[in-house]
């Protein structure tokens, strides 16, 4: 999806620009009166450097005369730009490969490169937070951790507790709690298995004209982190059924907490079970409740769980 989103309708067309002539004190009042963080250096309309706060800070330590040095002097160059009919997934790979935050957009049709706009990491992280903040998702998934025998793999950065008078088996008042961020991948990941494409959760513009005011997780995502808090209650969970009343939107990047209390033994290794999903803040999410089936764990696993722990990794 982001590879067909031209730089142009997401880029700053209001660029504040200096000529190379202008002094670091004209370049630092507009920064400050602009409310920006950096400045276009242009000559005749034409971009050839960039001053960025970031380049105040390093030559403010190397110069005691930076005011009235002019930005020619100090100003990062050859420039590297965009052009406007590029995708942001283009812009993000020049950023990330240059090493900045900062990339003036050029007329692809003027054969001077004629200055259009700029983009920062500011505006791709509202489209795509998870390629503006570094590598892709496989580089930057935590480590996958195979720890437990009723689970294929855990990772680094999921938490589960399991509060019980005994951790083996399952009775009324054990309270199980699953946690994790659930993040741009996990929500973009979701809409395409399951087809639920709805803007509200896909694009930030869209989303900001609703009720909600910006992109928030499917409901149905944050009531998965209570499957995932059964899957690790003692032996083999199998799901009967789920009532859930959503009484909260989640916000994409926070960390939800899957609460979940057995309350009645039902006989036959059946329990229902209190389930409530909480955000960051402990606001309640979503509430409601589930019945489980809980069987023995086969055999292979038993074995597994009575070895002596690997800690394998993939």
């Amino acid at each position: 999806m982001h590879d067909t989103i031209p730089v142009a309708e997401i880029m700053v067309e209001d660029v504040v620009t200096a000529p190379p002539d202008a002094t670091a004190t004209d370049a630092a009042t507009l920064l400050r009166d602009e409310g920006v963080s950096s400045v276009i250096v242009a000559r005749a309309g034409e971009p050839v450097g960039i001053v960025t706060e970031g380049d105040f800070a390093t030559q403010l330590c190397e110069r005691q005369d930076l005011g009235h040095v002019d930005l020619s002097a100090v100003m990062s160059t050859p420039l590297t730009t965009v052009e406007s009919t590029a995708s942001i997934v283009d812009a993000v790979e020049l950023l990330q490969s240059s090493h900045i935050e900062h990339l003036p957009v050029v007329d692809a049709a003027d054969a001077n490169g004629a200055l259009e706009g700029i983009i920062t990491t500011t505006e791709l992280s509202y489209y795509v937070p998870h390629l503006a903040h570094g590598s892709s998702r496989l580089e930057a998934a935590p480590t996958r951790r195979q720890v437990r025998t009723d689970t294929k793999y855990e990772r680094d950065d999921w938490a589960f507790e399991y509060h019980s008078a005994d951790e083996s088996t399952v009775s009324v008042g054990d309270v199980a709690q699953f946690s994790k961020s659930i993040d741009d991948d996990d929500v973009e990941a979701f809409a395409d298995v399951t087809g639920d494409t709805n803007r509200l959760h896909l694009e930030a513009a869209y989303a900001a004209e609703t009720r909600f005011g910006e992109r928030i997780v499917h409901g149905v995502l944050a009531n998965g982190l209570i499957s995932a808090a059964l899957a690790r209650l003692p032996g083999l969970t199998i799901y009967l059924s789920q009532e859930s009343s959503f009484r909260a939107p989640l916000s994409i990047g926070d960390r939800a907490t899957a609460v979940c209390e057995v309350v009645e033994d039902l006989g036959r290794s059946k329990y229902r079970i209190e389930t409530i999903v909480l955000d960051g803040n402990e606001t309640t999410v979503l509430d409601g409740s589930a019945v489980v089936l809980i069987d023995k764990l086969p055999p292979m696993a038993t074995h597994e769980r009575d070895a002596p722990a690997t800690g394998s990794s993939d």
